[in-house]
């Protein structure tokens, strides 16, 4: 039995595989941009909430950390995190509003405002705009990914 290896001439290993370790990364990052994209269009698409000031939609990311991606909903521009989006995913049960720092609460109407000390939540359905539809969103991302991979790969070996 033999074993036969090619090796092609003045080829720089070392720099082969730097080369193949940042396409790999940015063939993840490929994944999991993809699995937002196909998050806001998962949204728009179901009408699974309406957005009224685009904050959470545009929350939706994926950060690079070291050699992996996390993606993330609810990373807001004020404070670093929109609390809501977990509200629309998870849902809530039923809770009562009182007022924090004053003594009755304002509520806009057609009319004008009302004013309550308290009022009776009746909770809301969760969304699942962001967990909903996972096993069709991560199997488009990654196709995506290694479809990118593929196109890049040649001009790895070539270079």
């Amino acid at each position: 039995m033999a074993v036969e290896i090619t090796i092609m001439k003045d080829v720089d290993f070392s720099k082969v595989s730097r080369r193949l370790v940042k396409l790999a990364g940015a063939a993840l990052s490929k994944i999991a941009w993809t699995y937002v994209e196909e998050t806001k269009k998962n949204i728009q698409r179901k009408r699974l909430f309406k957005s009224r000031t685009g904050n959470l939609l545009q929350s939706i990311i994926a950060v690079p950390e070291s050699d992996t991606r996390v993606i993330i909903f609810g990373a807001g521009t004020e404070d670093s995190f929109l609390e809501y989006g977990k509200y629309l995913e998870f849902g809530t049960k039923p809770h009562l509003i009182k007022p924090k720092e004053r003594k009755a609460l304002k509520i806009p109407t057609s009319n004008g405002f009302i004013f309550r000390k308290r009022v009776r939540h009746p909770g809301i359905r969760a969304r699942h705009y962001f967990f909903g539809d996972y096993e069709r969103k991560m199997k488009t991302a990654v196709e995506a990914g290694r479809l990118y991979f593929l196109s890049k790969l040649s001009e790895v070996s070539n270079d």
